[in-house]
């Protein structure tokens, strides 16, 4: 895969979507979709006693200072800030800079890289079924295990949560609403998402639903004799940003319409939080409930401003708003440096706390310990008592220091910012010591050392000044980088044909493109600037063909059925012919006029496979390797067998 060659396209392409169906004991109109069972070995105490709840709680793109706790007077956070004045602390708690790496750290209590995912897209943040991840390992210990949200660890058998240790799991598609992995049409409000596999309507803002199914998850669990794990993943604020009446504040306030927008998501989710937190007191097992909160990394906003949005104000609208607010705002990004994708602590710094009261942990307090995502597996297994025989773990127990018992060793870590198709040592990292920063910030760029003690913005380089530190340092990711890459970074590949998922749909999003310009993942769909016009539909011509790396159940013959955009608009495919390139081989088809999709009848052998396909007007495979017009694939893959009977 590192020596794939692509064809640029030069004319107008058409999106297709490919659905892969097995002829035999499993059909096109199947819907089974059990889970294969994976088997983890777990110790249980001989006495059963019924271990606490856990809710993990987790924002997506919202950063450390993106709280009205954290020196922000501008949003409004009143239910997270009473939580976090009961919680502990972490002060010094880091992710990774985008969104699936954190995601899979935390389930697999892995480096991102050394658990296989670094990007969000490209089949790159497809988390690999071998390793054994934090739902599976709660559920064999009893535990009933749900998620809400967003997964963005793959689409596809054997990736999705239901097959990864939930029993209950109420997802969107992709790692945004409106994304092409996502319900063709999803904006918000009113969605259809994917509940264990099926599609499902549901009527309200999407970060309410969120939270009212996991609340209706927890009413009904209350009185059952088995502890609950919930996985409450947020989209919110993650683009597009969008809510409803919570806006309204922040726009009369005359602040910038994303900045409106971003924080009016924010003010949403801490309503939910209060909602959340009192469904936990109203069903009296507060006590008896780990509640951990959280972001996956640095904030998106600040991404935009270069880490301070503060900048964005002229001095004329600060001083209005600072009279309205009757307050003086000097950051809108707790100082730092940086935002979502940034080696800079404003990329991977995030806020965690953690609840259990009565007596459980320790008195609410900051912790200043360096801490990572991947410390939260083990220090969950510890805290509940479940002891996992040969636990391949990167991360350290954080019960001693929740419990005040003893501070955490000195450590060194390290995050990294690939979104590449394969890993480069050169891309953007943070390694870290105490208040160490050592940071090679920019692709082509030099390294530079902070002490964030006296530095937190990182903006004065030191390393002539400590040489023997950055030595030190730069030896550490030397070392890091052959820990979690030198056993290789091997392709994850999505099965088809197997009985756990049949028929597959698979999207442009897991393309193995060359770069991310190349996939078609910004969302796609609403009437203002991060919808319509600005995202993946409308602008198929920029991308080119590249393939699906995917691994064939078993020998047999499959149905591959190739459509424009997706199934739901069932829209008029504007080309006359349709190719399917499997391992190389390429098979053509004439496109019916007026038809929505071509369907290919294909013998497959068990085994790895390669993919493209496209549509143009060529009778043959020239297109492909002469790079004329219509070599265009967004091709998602196989559209469950649901959405083929609702088109």
């Amino acid at each position: 895969m590192n020596n794939l060659k692509l064809v640029v396209q030069k004319s107008v392409r058409a999106f297709s979507l490919l659905l892969i169906c097995a002829f035999g004991a499993t059909g096109c109109d199947s819907t089974e979709h059990a889970q294969q069972p994976k088997v983890t070995s777990v110790e249980t105490p001989v006495k059963q006693v019924k271990r606490p709840n856990i809710v993990l709680l987790m924002t997506d793109d919202q950063g450390y200072g993106d709280f009205s706790m954290n020196n922000n007077p501008l949003v409004e956070t009143p239910k997270i800030e009473k939580l976090a004045s009961q919680s502990q602390r972490f002060t010094n708690f880091h992710v990774d800079p985008t969104c699936s790496p954190s995601r899979a750290a935390i389930m697999s209590g892995k480096y991102s890289l050394r658990a296989g995912v670094w990007h969000t897209v490209m089949g790159r943040h497809m988390l690999s079924d071998k390793h054994r991840i934090l739902p599976e390992i709660l559920k064999e210990a009893g535990y009933n295990t749900a998620m809400f949200g967003k997964w963005h660890l793959g689409e596809n058998y054997p990736f999705r949560p239901q097959d990864q240790g939930f029993n209950h799991a109420l997802i969107h598609g992709g790692g945004g609403v409106g994304q092409s992995p996502d319900y063709w049409g999803n904006d918000q409000f009113d969605d259809t998402y994917f509940l264990n596999g099926e599609e499902k309507k549901y009527t309200g803002y999407a970060t309410d639903i969120w939270f009212s199914e996991a609340i209706k998850f927890i009413q009904k669990q209350t009185n059952e004799d088995s502890p609950f794990f919930i996985y409450l993943s947020l989209n919110g604020p993650h683009i597009p940003w969008r809510a409803p009446k919570y806006v309204e504040p922040y726009t009369a306030l005359g602040l910038p319409d994303d900045m409106a927008k971003f924080y009016g998501m924010i003010a949403n989710i801490d309503e939910n939080v209060g909602r959340l937190r009192s469904t936990l007191h109203d069903e009296k097992i507060e006590e008896d409930t780990i509640f951990i909160f959280m972001t996956d990394n640095g904030s998106s906003m600040a991404a935009k401003s270069n880490g301070e949005p503060l900048n964005w104000l002229s001095d004329d609208v600060k001083l209005a708003v600072e009279e309205k607010i009757g307050k003086k705002i000097t950051t809108l990004n707790s100082y730092m440096r940086g935002g979502k994708t940034s080696a800079y602590d404003g990329g991977h710094r995030v806020p965690f706390f953690i609840h259990w009261p009565n007596g459980h942990l320790g008195e609410p307090s900051d912790i200043d310990d360096l801490a990572s995502h991947f410390d939260i597996l083990p220090t969950l297994l510890d805290l509940v008592e479940i002891e996992v025989d040969d636990l391949d773990t990167d991360g350290i127990s954080l019960a001693p220091v929740l419990k005040n018992i003893s501070s955490l060793t000195d450590r060194t870590l390290v995050v990294t910012n690939q979104r590449v198709l394969n890993p480069d040592p050169q891309r953007p990292y943070s390694v870290m010591q105490g208040n160490w920063r050592y940071v090679h910030a920019e692709q082509t760029g030099g390294v530079e050392l902070f002490d964030i003690t006296n530095d937190p913005g990182q903006i004065n380089d030191i390393s002539a000044k400590y040489p023997e530190k950055a030595a030190e340092l730069a030896k550490a990711y030397e070392q890091w980088w052959e820990y979690t890459t030198g056993k290789g970074t091997p392709t994850t590949r999505p099965i088809i044909g197997s009985k756990y998922e049949n028929p597959s749909r698979l999207t442009g999003m897991d393309w193995l493109s060359p770069n991310t310009d190349q996939v078609p993942w910004w969302p796609g769909f609403g009437d203002d600037k991060w919808g319509k016009g600005h995202g993946w539909v409308g602008n198929e011509e920029k991308f080119m063909v590249s393939p699906w790396a995917l691994k064939v159940a078993e020998t047999g013959t499959y149905n591959m059925t190739l459509y424009l955009h997706d199934i739901p608009p069932n829209a008029v495919i504007p080309r006359k012919f349709a190719h399917i390139q499997l391992n190389g081989d390429v098979k053509t088809m004439p496109v019916p006029t007026g038809s929505s999709s071509v369907t290919f009848t294909v013998a497959l052998m068990e085994g790895d496979i390669d993919i493209r396909a496209w549509f143009d007007e060529q009778t043959d495979d020239s297109g492909l390797n002469t790079g004329l017009p219509s070599l265009f694939i967004c091709m998602l893959i196989n559209r469950i067998s649901r959405s083929i009977r609702s088109k």
